[in-house]
């Protein structure tokens, strides 16, 4: 074994050690790391696998305790010159000169969020038996490291690099579970995973799980390079608001930087709508040296300029897939009330009455004829002719109410023959985002303006009859 002296000084590394905002970005340093690693190499098969060992269970323990988390990789792999080069340039890595992912040379003390030691085991040629590189976090303030030249836990002889997190932290323990990982991992490393730049693995108990880019929903609306061709845009909109949907801005190398929500001047829509998501690429961003925020330099001002160009497009863009994917569902809703409609005035027609049954056998209710009853008419040879399918629902549309008519959530044009719903009434925008909910809205709705039809303006006749009609269609409602 042989010490190793960190050139920085000690008073530094208790700052450095703190260049994550949470956990999974401290484990981000070493899987940037492993993906330079594999690029620089220029690997057409890398790989990075990333594993969770848990220690042996204890009697009464509910939650198994992770004990430590290894990231391999198959790159260029270090040799014991470089694994001390490593710890003697902190803050001055030759990753400054490259586009690469780890910018600063600094994330190697990223280990010091989750960990207690951080053992680098790595090797440049292939049978050739790995170096390990030993930090831990009480040698911080000393400025103290060491390499192990046979490594008993962590020695191997593949090219590459175990960078292998040991004795994980009591208060990450609930962060790093399998599927909070790989969600973090595919929206990290999206970008390289698209283009197949490695393979990305998630390994436990062993099973492995390959992470998959995260796949982009909704409909594409916008694909292409901002004007000064630094910087390449593909937005998707989805019809419905998604609590998960962002927009993730990507920088040199591929690294993912932050949402684009996170910036200051892209805090309000369109760009926090929750129905716009996509990514954003420019190689000019550069991150601040504790890759927290981003260089307000001439690059970055450009960029803004750019993007907020584009704000008018993308904003016309969501309005108008939301508003076709609104109407297309409401036809679906609105025809499905219609049928139930229809059913009901059968059922009135017959002068039968509908009694309130157990709720697991309203679904038998709702099929018109009933099983088993051939209601079909007779021709006069005797046989039976089919019924016409002639629907006595009238037709539903939404409609932008006019001024006299913005309070009604409903009207009737005696003209068209069609039930008007207000679109923008507070009780439609609660009911449609349900459509069962929609249904028992629309059918509220007909239930109304047919009897208003029938009774005029006996206001007490009417809201009496509502009643009943609405008790009456009960089971069919369910």
């Amino acid at each position: 074994m042989a010490q190793v002296s960190l050139q920085t000084g000690p008073g530094v590394f208790e700052v450095l050690c703190h260049v994550c905002r949470s956990p999974q970005e401290a484990l981000k340093q070493f899987v940037e790391n492993s993906a330079d690693a594999i690029e620089q190499a220029g690997e057409t098969e890398g790989y990075i696998s990333v594993q969770l060992q848990y220690r042996p269970p204890v009697e009464g323990e509910k939650v198994r305790s992770l004990q430590s988390i290894v990231v391999k990789d198959n790159g260029t792999g270090m040799d014991r010159a470089k694994l001390a080069q490593v710890v003697q340039r902190i803050g001055d890595s030759e990753k400054l000169e490259l586009a690469l992912r780890g910018e600063k040379g600094i994330g190697i003390l990223a280990f010091g969020e989750v960990a207690e030691e951080l053992h680098l085991s790595s090797t440049a040629s292939p049978g050739t038996p790995s170096s390990c590189l030993v930090l831990k976090r009480e040698w911080l303030r000393e400025g103290r490291a060491d390499i192990v030249e046979s490594c008993p836990r962590h020695a191997h002889t593949e090219r590459g690099t175990w960078a292998c997190l040991e004795g994980m932290l009591p208060e990450v323990q609930g962060v790093f579970t399998p599927e909070r990982l790989k969600d973090h991992l595919s929206r990290e490393f999206s970008q390289d995973l698209r283009r197949n730049l490695y393979s990305l693995s998630l390994r436990e108990d062993g099973r492995t799980e390959l992470v998959n880019p995260r796949r982009l929903r909704g409909v594409k609306v916008l694909s292409t390079p901002l004007s000064e061709g630094h910087a390449y845009v593909e937005l998707y909109v989805l019809p419905w608001e998604a609590a998960d949907a962002s927009v993730n801005l990507y920088s040199r190398g591929g690294m993912r930087v932050c949402f684009l929500t996170d910036l200051e001047e892209f805090k309000l829509p369109p760009w926090a709508d929750k129905r716009l998501e996509g990514y954003i690429r420019c190689d000019r961003l550069k991150r601040t040296a504790d890759k927290t925020a981003l260089v307000q330099d001439q690059a970055y001002r450009s960029f803004v300029s750019s993007l907020q160009g584009i704000e008018a497009e993308v904003r016309s863009q969501v309005d108008t897939v939301s508003a076709e994917y609104r109407e297309a569902r409401f036809n679906e809703v609105a025809n499905r009330a219609a049928r139930l409609i229809d059913r009901f005035v059968r059922y009135r027609e017959r002068g039968e009455t509908l009694e309130l049954v157990p709720r697991s056998r309203a679904t038998a209710l709702a099929v018109w004829p009933p099983p088993g009853r051939n209601t079909a008419p007779r021709d006069p040879s005797g046989e039976r002719r089919p019924r016409l399918n002639v629907t006595r629902a009238p037709h539903i549309q939404l409609y932008a109410p006019p001024q006299d008519k913005s309070a009604f959530r409903s009207w009737f044009d005696p003209q068209g023959g069609v039930i008007c719903v207000n679109r923008d009434h507070a009780e439609f925008l609660l009911s449609e985002k349900e459509d069962r909910r929609c249904i028992r809205y629309l059918f509220s709705i007909w239930a109304k303006e047919n009897l208003l039809q029938e009774y005029g303006a006996d206001a007490h006749k009417v809201a009496d009859e509502m009643v009943g009609v609405l008790a009456e269609a009960e089971p069919l409602l369910w």
